[in-house]
């Protein structure tokens, strides 16, 4: 769910990489960090253990043009691929605008991929979201290696997914990384102006002749994908700014700021996954975004904090 703030000016819209344990998720996310403009980009903040590589999520923000007057910012976040952290990958999905598929090319990674992308199905049917009205991208990641499944065979694989974008790519040499990211930003942008002008319609009148009140975010139901596929669906990123729709006109609504008693009887609901900041050595703070309606109009700012109080030796 894109998030307005008003007072700021700026759209920012949340796009998760998805996919199986060590296709390249983080790698697309670090070469995207390194190539884009510094003045674009925020930092790159990535929580891992030895374990794995990912644990909870590297966050990105990409700041872009103006759009309808507004500020566009970009959330970037990876999944871990590990199964036994799907209550994190769930949590990463709360609010999605778009999502990249990132599917490992080698042929022994076949069934690790749709059971991945059937996951990642099930988890947005946690938050009632329906995968088809997503907007989505598809990259099949790892061609430079050998033993790999051809396109053929991947598109095979996904058709029954009906995803009409997808990107030969290799992370680790950067091929196909920018062009998929823009790909998925411009759906999203896409996404944004068709329900802006939705929104635009004249509201309905309640009773008594007072219209009815408009949106005051807009939700992520993403748009029917275009029918282009391939490498040539798009120009890629290179560090400027990304083209998108030349008007996005939100209604006026309250900001975050504005605290609303939660409805009676409506479990919060988290929207939006923050910066984790470190005040010192011992002590994490997670910013989150909470919604206290199901139609998710309102929204309380909450920080979490996590303190280490001792480190515990075995015996």
């Amino acid at each position: 769910m894109a998030i307005f703030n008003y007072k700021k000016r700026e759209i920012s819209a949340k796009i998760v990489y998805y996919g199986p344990a060590l296709c390249g998720k983080t790698t697309n996310v670090q070469y995207i960090h390194q190539k884009l403009n510094p003045r674009q980009r925020g930092e790159l903040v990535s929580l891992a253990t030895d374990a794995d590589r990912t644990l909870f999520f590297d966050f990105l923000p990409i700041e872009l043009e103006n759009v309808g007057g507004f500020k566009t910012r970009f959330q970037i976040y990876t999944v871990p691929g590990q199964v036994y952290y799907n209550s994190t990958r769930k949590a990463v999905l709360t609010g999605v605008d778009g999502v990249i598929f990132v599917a490992d090319s080698q042929t022994s990674m076949r069934d690790e991929n749709i059971e991945s992308f059937n996951n990642l199905i099930e988890n947005l049917k946690y938050y009632n979201r329906d995968i088809s009205q997503i907007p989505m991208v598809l990259q099949y990641n790892k061609r430079d290696l050998g033993d790999v499944m051809s396109i053929e065979e991947l598109d095979q694989l996904f058709s029954p997914y009906q995803v009409a974008h997808r990107y030969p790519a290799s992370a680790v040499s950067g091929q196909g990384v920018l062009e998929t990211l823009t790909t998925c930003c411009k759906l999203v942008l896409q996404d944004l102006k068709r329900k802006s002008i939705r929104s635009d319609k004249p509201a309905a009148q309640a009773p008594g002749g007072a219209p009815s009140a408009g949106p005051q975010s807009v939700p992520s139901s993403g748009p029917t994908a275009p029918s282009a596929t391939g490498t040539a669906a798009s120009t890629p990123l290179t560090g400027a700014t990304i083209p998108g729709p030349e008007t996005v006109s939100p209604q006026p609504a309250p900001g975050i700021d504005d605290p609303t008693e939660i409805s009676a009887g409506f479990k919060p609901e988290i929207v939006q996954i923050g910066k984790p900041r470190l005040k010192d050595s011992y002590t994490l703070t997670i910013p989150l975004r909470l919604a206290t309606d199901a139609d998710q109009r309102n929204l309380l700012s909450v920080d979490i904090t996590f303190t280490i109080n001792g480190i515990l030796e075995k015996t």
